[in-house]
């Protein structure tokens, strides 16, 4: 009865001792690779060649490049391999020399990373640098130092491999996020001055941007680990299969270096990412700041970048030097440099360009006899604004010099002039969107400086900026009221809850004609008019003390235009709203002027009784 499993079990030995030998004399096989000669690397170059004559016979352009990868594929691993055998042989006993070609790899690394973008910044490559520089080392470490354990720890063998393949997926992940957030700062400003112009903090009115920015870095990654395995057999695994190493093992090491590539690389994406949002907004002003990205005019060559080393391991050991001297204690001014203000040409002498008008200021209505209305609300005063009149920057063209005016609570005032005189910027100027000139000047609300405000956005969370540009951000009016609604600068007692301005701006839009399912529709969908009437229903929702309207009904009708000068008129009256008005309309210029008939048209005949007043 015992002796069919018996025979099953010994059956069961034999296969495995068998399996055991086949493998031994397996590895035994494998422990040299085939020898490819240079003749049979030629040969298998033939059928891309033959594709590139094909892509030239149908005008696809692609010949040169697959070409010139051919070449250069060639002559880089050839001497990328006469570069190693030396370092590996000698690097056991020297560990400088496998730091030293480390450093080198992880240079190269942050050039071409720091080159594949759009736009750029001054100083983006030492920014790049650093952060391979930090995530690499930290990874390096403790992959090294606690995981593989090699002995000495920076064996050339494991170390060289394993941080190449760090640093080649770690390009790609940061060239994709840097270059998908650059290009979204730049092209998708109005997104983020309509978060700011409503309180919201850089990393509030940002955020979105900047975690669409990740996933793009991140996601092909991410994506290669979801299918790694299943369809193909990953680079590191073959090298090792193919050098004659048990397939476990090969597995493992492979499973090890998908770990190690998607913690550097998802942390170096986040510090880069830190870097590009701390650029791209001023630390005092929190003003959006596009101006310091710059557009890539054409992307450097191989030998070009290569050319641009020099002149970058060179301001590497500038900044290094500097650091030497501060920390010595022996840094002068000439040294460090003076911290330039938001407009720093305008520190030089410059040829002024004279404005081409001026902006005049007309209080049209002034506030209620209600004591409370009585009070000042915004001071400006001496405010100026100039900017660069051509890309040199060698002329500048003032805008305004040393305006002033005091406005009080209900007063609605219509800001005018020719276009080009800086009514716009005025008004962002207020609205702290916009720099003054060297911090010339100041802005009080309620007779409290604008510096002594806690913060930027607890001044936007007062001033209100309506711009006329279509809202064109992804999502519907009441999402975007929910996110408003959520920032920081909001958790007071005094600003209106979520819930109060879906009901305040559904109740203003449906007496503007317009039916409450808009603010359930997506922004990209409403009209022009549609969502002018939108934004500024929820602008007024918010109960700013002070209403900045640039142009606020010019996608509107007759009709709309009066039922909307109405509510604002109420909203100054009722509520002491501050309102500065840009308008090229001069018809809503002579109804606002005659404010005192109250929630009634003008008839055409006392339109042209106001004319002759003018």
């Amino acid at each position: 009865m015992n002796s069919f499993p018996s025979q099953v079990q010994s059956s069961y030995e034999n296969a495995l001792q068998v399996s055991s030998e086949e493998s031994a004399a397996m590895m035994t096989s494998t422990d040299e690779l085939i020898h490819v000669s240079t003749p049979l690397l030629v040969l298998s170059a033939v059928p891309l060649l033959i594709l590139a004559f094909i892509s030239s016979q149908m005008g696809l352009g692609l010949e040169s490049p697959m070409v010139v990868g051919i070449i250069r594929a060639f002559i880089q691993l050839s001497i990328l391999g006469a570069i190693l055998r030396p370092i590996f042989f000698f690097g056991t006993h020297q560990w400088w020399l496998v730091l030293l070609y480390v450093l080198f790899m992880v240079t190269l690394a942050s050039l071409e990373s720091s080159a594949r973008s759009q736009y750029y910044f001054p100083g983006m490559s030492t920014c790049v640098l650093a952060a391979f520089l930090l995530n690499v080392g930290l990874v390096s470490l403790f992959a090294f130092g606690i995981i593989i354990r090699p002995s000495p720890l920076w064996e050339p063998q494991y170390v060289i491999p394993i941080v190449g393949m760090l640093l080649g997926n770690c390009i790609n992940a940061v060239a994709l996020s840097t270059n998908a957030l650059m290009t979204s700062f730049v092209e998708q400003s109005h997104e983020i001055e309509l978060y700011l112009s409503f309180g919201a903090s850089p990393e509030e009115a940002s955020a979105r941007l900047i975690r669409e920015a990740v996933k793009v870095g991140a996601m092909p990654m991410l994506n290669g680990m979801a299918v790694i395995g299943l369809i193909s057999i990953p680079g590191m695994m073959t090298g090792q299969i193919l050098g004659g190493a048990p397939v476990m093992d090969a597995s493992r090491y492979q499973m090890l270096i998908i770990y190690l590539i998607g913690t550097c690389a998802f942390g170096t994406i986040l510090s880069e990412v830190f870097v590009v949002r701390t650029i791209a907004f001023d630390k005092q002003t929190q003003m959006l700041r596009t101006d310091r990205f710059l557009k890539r005019e054409t992307k450097l060559s191989f030998l070009g970048r290569i050319a641009a080393t020099g002149s970058f391991l060179q301001s590497v050991w500038k900044a290094l030097k500097l650091l030497t001297r501060v920390q010595e204690g022996t840094s002068n001014d000439e040294t460090m440099g003076e911290t330039q203000p938001l407009s720093s040409w305008h520190t030089v002498d410059l040829e002024y360009v004279a404005p081409k008008g001026s902006i005049e200021i007309l209080t049209v209505r002034n506030g209620g006899t209600r004591e409370s209305t009585s009070a000042t609300t915004l001071e400006i005063r001496q405010v100026s604004r100039t900017f660069p009149a051509n890309e040199q920057g060698k002329s500048a063209r003032t805008l305004f010099y040393k305006l002033s005016k005091t406005i009080s609570s209900g007063d609605i005032v219509v800001v005018q002039g020719p276009s080009g005189v800086g009514k716009t910027q005025l008004l962002r100027l207020i609205a702290g969107l916009s720099p003054m000139d060297n911090d010339a000047g100041d802005l009080l609300l309620e007779g409290l400086s604008r510096n002594e405000f806690q913060s930027p956005s607890q001044w936007r969370r007062l001033v209100r900026y309506v711009s006329q540009y279509k809202v064109d951000i992804p999502g519907t009016p009441e999402q975007f009221i929910q996110r408003v609604a959520s920032c920081h600068s909001w958790k007071y007692h005094d600003m209106p809850t979520f819930q109060d301005m879906v009901s305040s701006s559904s109740g203003l839009i449906q007496g503007w004609g317009l039916d409450a399912t808009c603010l359930e529709k997506e922004w990209k969908v409403l009209s022009g008019g549609e969502s002018q009437r939108v934004y500024l229903a929820i602008a007024l929702a918010s109960r700013p003390r002070v209403l900045l309207l640039d142009e606020s009904t010019s996608a509107l009708d007759f009709d709309s235009k009066i039922l909307v000068e109405e509510s604002v008129e109420e909203a100054a009256k009722e509520s002491g709203i501050s309102v500065l008005w840009i308008t090229h309309d001069e018809e809503q210029v002579q109804r606002m002027q005659h404010l005192p008939l109250w929630n009634r048209r003008l008839s055409d005949d006392e339109l042209l009784d106001s004319n002759k007043v003018r």
